[in-house]
């Protein structure tokens, strides 16, 4: 990939945050957006690169962002979180007993709009100049269940869906769309507590590096709706999609 202009989300720290260090090192333009101003800023000056503040489950600051800024290559929409602190363990009863309604909005405003926002105001510049890439970073939960936290895969599921149904009218315009589904990693999303809990049942979490391969895999191997599996123990894979009639 040659010198490209690079718009990372949820780059503070993370996945997001690795993503930026990488390519930055490789001597792309990055930008770096969060709602983490301290984070994202110190990694912005460490990096040389610029930073947004930008709450991607607003639309209207995404209108203003992609105003501000011209468009992008690659767009690495990352921005996620959890709905609790509990993403692995004991299944959680709590959506059909005392459901949190704000939780939800948050998650779903995060994980799903980030997304469909992003998107919806990024594409059309890349669309017009006939090339870039898009990258999601759904999870291994947008493939198998969550018991932990049903609410976050049923965001990345509609991520998943949003990525497969969409890829092919980007893909006619010159731009390919993709996600990444990588296991538990080793990001605040994921406590250390719960990191135990992950290596006692024999799986190891993966390190960020993997994560980052796993992008820089799905950006030299463009393929329109590839989701590309990173999980421990197993080289990164591109999902085998089924075929219709």
């Amino acid at each position: 990939m040659s010198t490209s202009r690079i718009l990372v989300t949820g780059g503070a720290s993370g996945i997001g945050a690795a993503i930026a260090r990488h390519w930055s090192n490789l001597g792309h333009d990055v930008t770096i957006t969060d709602v983490n101003d301290f984070d994202g800023k110190t990694l912005a000056t460490e990096l040389g690169c610029a930073y947004f503040r930008l709450d991607v489950r607003d639309e209207t600051e995404w209108r203003r962002f992609a105003v501000a800024n011209d468009a992008f290559d690659v767009v690495f929409l990352n921005a996620g979180v959890a709905t609790g602190d509990l993403v692995f363990g004991a299944p959680d009863t709590s959506p059909f007993s005392s459901f949190d309604l704000a939780a939800y909005r948050r998650t779903l405003g995060v994980n799903v709009d980030g997304v469909v926002f992003g998107i919806a105001h990024l594409a059309p510049a890349m669309v017009a100049r006939g090339s870039g890439d898009i990258l999601v970073t759904a999870s291994m939960a947008s493939i198998y269940p969550i018991p932990a936290d049903p609410i976050y895969g049923l965001s990345k599921h509609a991520v998943s869906g949003f990525v497969k149904s969409l890829a092919p009218a980007l893909h006619e315009r010159g731009v390919c769309l993709s996600a990444i589904c990588p296991f538990f990693v080793d990001t605040p999303l994921v406590p250390k507590e719960q990191q135990a809990q992950i290596r006692e049942t024999g799986f190891e979490v993966l390190t960020v590096d993997r994560v980052v391969e796993a992008a820089q895999l799905a950006i030299a191997e463009p393929t329109p709706g590839a989701h590309w599996v990173v999980f421990p123990g197993q080289p990164t894979t591109r999902l085998p999609e089924p075929t219709l009639g």
